[in-house]
């Protein structure tokens, strides 16, 4: 692999680290979201079950006052009857006729059977009320018991999973800081090498430098040698 392809590699890499480290962020928030939006429906079902227990105590205190006013008003209507004075029977030819008090209270007692009944009914329908939202409440808590499972078993391959890619984006730093060592290990070596190629260069340019010098040196020697010879054989 050439210098180039490795620093290539190693670009790509540290691309892919930074990918994955975004990736791990945005996991990270993710799941921090979640388990707010966990937190604050329990919450708000908290706040809800407290309203309902409140409320469902308020009807309940208010029945017991209205049940206990009108017992009082039975208790009344009852020490009235029996305050009344007892009528004599008229003679046997004459038909018996109620006195005015006593069909007055027979009426009073069946207006407050009636709304006894009335009652009866209201708090059998409240007490109904109250079991359902029990029941709801229960449930609601149950799938919120079971939402909190969930979210503690997401949450912990989440965590799982990020310390895993953790020790991945470690191992994937450290080759990268191995390979980059060894890239730069590398190209040292490759710029010592370059210098030693520029000063052998140098080197063999001055030496070829000298043999040129040296060469034209012989061509004079050997022209005034030449030159010598002539003038021996003209003399």
């Amino acid at each position: 692999m050439t210098p180039a392809q490795r620093e290539e590699e190693l670009v790509r890499r540290e691309t892919n680290a930074a990918i994955l480290a975004a990736k791990l962020e945005k996991d990270r928030l993710a799941l921090e979201a979640e388990i707010a939006a966990s937190a604050a429906a329990n919450r708000a079902a908290a706040a809800i079950s407290r309203a309902l227990q409140s409320d469902a105590r308020l009807k309940l205190k208010a029945l017991e006052v209205e049940v206990a006013m009108w017992e009082a008003k039975l208790g009344r209507v009852k020490a009235d009857a029996e305050k009344a004075p007892t009528l004599l029977p008229a003679p046997a030819v004459a038909p018996i006729v109620p006195a005015r008090a006593e069909q007055e209270i027979v009426e009073e007692k069946k207006l407050l059977a009636a709304e006894r009944a009335r009652l009866d009914e209201e708090r059998a329908a409240f007490d109904t009320e109250v079991a359902d939202a029990r029941a709801r409440l229960k449930t609601e808590a149950q799938t919120l018991a079971e939402m909190r499972t969930k979210l503690a078993s997401i949450r912990a391959d989440i965590e799982a999973s990020v310390k895993q890619r953790e020790a991945e984006v470690k191992k994937r730093e450290a080759q990268l800081d191995a390979d980059r060592d060894r890239l730069q290990l590398a190209a040292d070596a490759l710029m010592r090498s370059e210098s030693q190629h520029t000063e052998e260069r140098a080197r063999f340019e001055s030496q070829i430098n000298a043999l040129a010098d040296k060469e034209v040196e012989f061509q004079e020697r050997n022209r005034q040698l030449q030159e010598r010879l002539r003038t021996v054989e003209k003399g």
